[in-house]
Protein backbone atom coordinates (compact mmCIF):
# COMPACT_ATOMS: atom_id res chain seq x y z
CA UNK A 1 0.00 0.00 0.00
CA UNK A 2 1.47 3.36 -1.16
CA UNK A 3 1.59 5.87 1.96
CA UNK A 4 2.21 9.56 0.90
CA UNK A 5 3.15 12.65 3.01
CA UNK A 6 0.84 15.39 1.46
CA UNK A 7 1.81 19.05 2.74
CA UNK A 8 -1.65 20.17 3.79
CA UNK A 9 -2.90 24.07 1.99
CA UNK A 10 -5.41 26.31 3.25
CA UNK A 11 -7.85 26.81 1.78
CA UNK A 12 -7.71 23.64 -0.39
CA UNK A 13 -7.63 21.24 2.35
CA UNK A 14 -9.94 23.24 4.82
CA UNK A 15 -13.03 21.06 4.35
CA UNK A 16 -10.39 17.55 5.18
CA UNK A 17 -8.86 19.24 8.13
CA UNK A 18 -12.07 20.14 9.54
CA UNK A 19 -13.09 16.94 8.97
CA UNK A 20 -9.91 14.90 10.51
CA UNK A 21 -9.84 17.49 12.80
CA UNK A 22 -13.06 17.42 14.56
CA UNK A 23 -12.88 13.18 14.51
CA UNK A 24 -9.62 13.73 16.17
CA UNK A 25 -10.83 15.99 18.93
CA UNK A 26 -14.29 14.16 19.32
CA UNK A 27 -12.10 10.57 19.75
CA UNK A 28 -9.32 12.62 22.31
CA UNK A 29 -12.39 14.62 24.09
CA UNK A 30 -15.01 11.29 24.69
CA UNK A 31 -12.15 9.78 26.69
CA UNK A 32 -11.33 13.20 28.51
CA UNK A 33 -15.49 13.00 29.35
CA UNK A 34 -16.03 9.49 30.50
CA UNK A 35 -12.42 9.21 32.78
CA UNK A 36 -12.95 13.18 33.82
CA UNK A 37 -16.03 14.53 33.45
CA UNK A 38 -15.34 17.34 31.45
CA UNK A 39 -17.64 18.34 28.53
CA UNK A 40 -17.31 19.71 24.93
CA UNK A 41 -18.33 22.76 26.11
CA UNK A 42 -16.29 23.50 28.81
CA UNK A 43 -13.32 23.33 25.94
CA UNK A 44 -15.23 24.59 22.75
CA UNK A 45 -17.26 27.64 23.00
CA UNK A 46 -21.03 25.83 22.81
CA UNK A 47 -19.23 22.40 22.52
CA UNK A 48 -19.38 22.89 18.72
CA UNK A 49 -15.88 21.56 17.45
CA UNK A 50 -16.63 22.26 14.17
CA UNK A 51 -17.51 26.41 14.55
CA UNK A 52 -14.12 26.36 16.72
CA UNK A 53 -11.87 24.90 13.73
CA UNK A 54 -11.86 27.21 10.80
CA UNK A 55 -9.81 30.30 12.88
CA UNK A 56 -7.85 27.66 14.70
CA UNK A 57 -6.42 25.60 11.31
CA UNK A 58 -3.50 28.62 10.08
CA UNK A 59 -2.08 28.46 13.79
CA UNK A 60 -2.46 24.85 13.63
CA UNK A 61 -0.79 24.11 10.44
CA UNK A 62 1.68 27.38 11.00
CA UNK A 63 3.08 29.57 7.97
CA UNK A 64 4.90 26.48 6.36
CA UNK A 65 8.74 25.47 6.08
CA UNK A 66 10.79 26.10 7.55
CA UNK A 67 8.89 27.22 10.18
CA UNK A 68 6.49 24.37 10.31
CA UNK A 69 4.85 21.47 8.49
CA UNK A 70 1.58 19.62 8.11
CA UNK A 71 0.88 16.82 6.23
CA UNK A 72 -2.02 14.60 5.60
CA UNK A 73 -1.45 11.37 5.53
CA UNK A 74 -2.83 9.00 2.60
CA UNK A 75 -3.00 5.37 1.69
CA UNK A 76 -3.46 4.77 -1.63
CA UNK A 77 -4.73 8.57 -2.27
CA UNK A 78 -7.33 8.01 0.78
CA UNK A 79 -6.89 10.21 3.76
CA UNK A 80 -6.09 8.27 6.10
CA UNK A 81 -4.53 10.73 9.05
CA UNK A 82 -2.78 14.18 9.70
CA UNK A 83 -0.39 15.91 12.01
CA UNK A 84 2.25 18.52 11.56
CA UNK A 85 4.97 20.59 13.64
CA UNK A 86 5.00 24.37 14.50
CA UNK A 87 7.29 27.10 16.29
CA UNK A 88 6.23 28.06 19.37
CA UNK A 89 9.41 29.49 19.84
CA UNK A 90 13.54 29.97 19.44
CA UNK A 91 14.74 26.76 18.80
CA UNK A 92 11.75 25.05 20.19
CA UNK A 93 8.48 23.41 18.23
CA UNK A 94 5.35 21.37 19.01
CA UNK A 95 3.90 17.96 17.25
CA UNK A 96 0.40 18.91 16.89
CA UNK A 97 -2.66 16.61 16.05
CA UNK A 98 -0.98 13.70 15.33
CA UNK A 99 -3.63 10.85 14.29
CA UNK A 100 -4.33 7.90 12.30
CA UNK A 101 -8.23 6.75 11.52
CA UNK A 102 -9.08 3.67 12.78
CA UNK A 103 -9.33 1.99 9.69
CA UNK A 104 -5.28 2.22 9.35
CA UNK A 105 -4.35 1.26 12.61
CA UNK A 106 -2.42 -1.22 13.67
CA UNK A 107 0.07 -0.63 10.94
CA UNK A 108 2.74 1.63 11.70
CA UNK A 109 1.85 4.57 10.20
CA UNK A 110 1.09 6.78 13.78
CA UNK A 111 5.15 6.01 14.51
CA UNK A 112 6.25 6.79 10.60
CA UNK A 113 4.19 9.76 10.74
CA UNK A 114 5.82 11.00 14.23
CA UNK A 115 9.09 10.20 12.90
CA UNK A 116 8.92 12.12 9.84
CA UNK A 117 8.04 15.27 12.41
CA UNK A 118 10.54 14.80 14.20
CA UNK A 119 13.12 13.88 11.31
CA UNK A 120 11.43 17.66 9.93
CA UNK A 121 11.68 19.52 13.41
CA UNK A 122 15.21 19.03 13.26
CA UNK A 123 15.81 19.57 9.89
CA UNK A 124 14.15 22.90 10.51
CA UNK A 125 16.95 23.19 13.64
CA UNK A 126 14.59 22.71 16.65
CA UNK A 127 16.69 21.94 19.26
CA UNK A 128 13.66 21.24 21.73
CA UNK A 129 9.91 18.82 20.45
CA UNK A 130 6.65 19.70 23.05
CA UNK A 131 3.93 17.29 22.67
CA UNK A 132 0.58 17.67 25.04
CA UNK A 133 -2.03 14.81 25.03
CA UNK A 134 -4.53 12.90 26.37
CA UNK A 135 -3.81 10.22 29.19
CA UNK A 136 -6.55 8.43 27.57
CA UNK A 137 -4.59 7.87 24.57
CA UNK A 138 -2.18 5.43 26.30
CA UNK A 139 -0.62 3.87 22.86
CA UNK A 140 0.47 7.29 21.95
CA UNK A 141 1.78 8.33 24.82
CA UNK A 142 3.85 5.00 24.75
CA UNK A 143 5.25 5.26 21.55
CA UNK A 144 6.45 9.00 22.45
CA UNK A 145 7.99 7.88 25.21
CA UNK A 146 10.04 5.05 22.86
CA UNK A 147 10.79 7.79 20.84
CA UNK A 148 12.51 9.78 24.08
CA UNK A 149 9.41 11.98 25.00
CA UNK A 150 9.85 12.72 28.92
CA UNK A 151 7.41 13.75 30.72
CA UNK A 152 7.08 17.89 31.96
CA UNK A 153 5.09 20.38 33.68
CA UNK A 154 2.49 22.50 30.95
CA UNK A 155 4.57 24.45 28.69
CA UNK A 156 3.99 28.08 28.68
CA UNK A 157 2.28 28.04 24.74
CA UNK A 158 0.46 24.85 25.09
CA UNK A 159 -3.49 25.91 23.88
CA UNK A 160 -4.48 23.00 26.26
CA UNK A 161 -7.59 25.23 28.97
CA UNK A 162 -6.13 25.24 31.98
CA UNK A 163 -9.16 23.42 33.45
CA UNK A 164 -7.34 20.28 31.65
CA UNK A 165 -3.89 20.96 33.39
CA UNK A 166 -4.27 18.43 35.85
CA UNK A 167 -5.90 15.78 33.93
CA UNK A 168 -3.31 16.36 30.80
CA UNK A 169 -0.03 14.93 29.67
CA UNK A 170 2.64 17.38 28.80
CA UNK A 171 6.42 16.16 26.92
CA UNK A 172 9.07 17.10 25.86
CA UNK A 173 12.00 15.50 23.40
CA UNK A 174 15.54 17.24 22.78
CA UNK A 175 16.15 16.58 19.18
Amino acid sequence: MAINFRPARLPDDEALLIDLNAEYLAFVFEGVAARFGVTLADIFPDGDIRAYLPAALPKTLGPGPPESCFYILEQDGQPIGMGGVRRVRDSVCEMKRVYVRDIAKGQGLGRRLVERLIADARGFGYRTMFIDTSPTLETAIGLYERLGFKCISAYPEVEVPEIMFPHWVFMAKDL
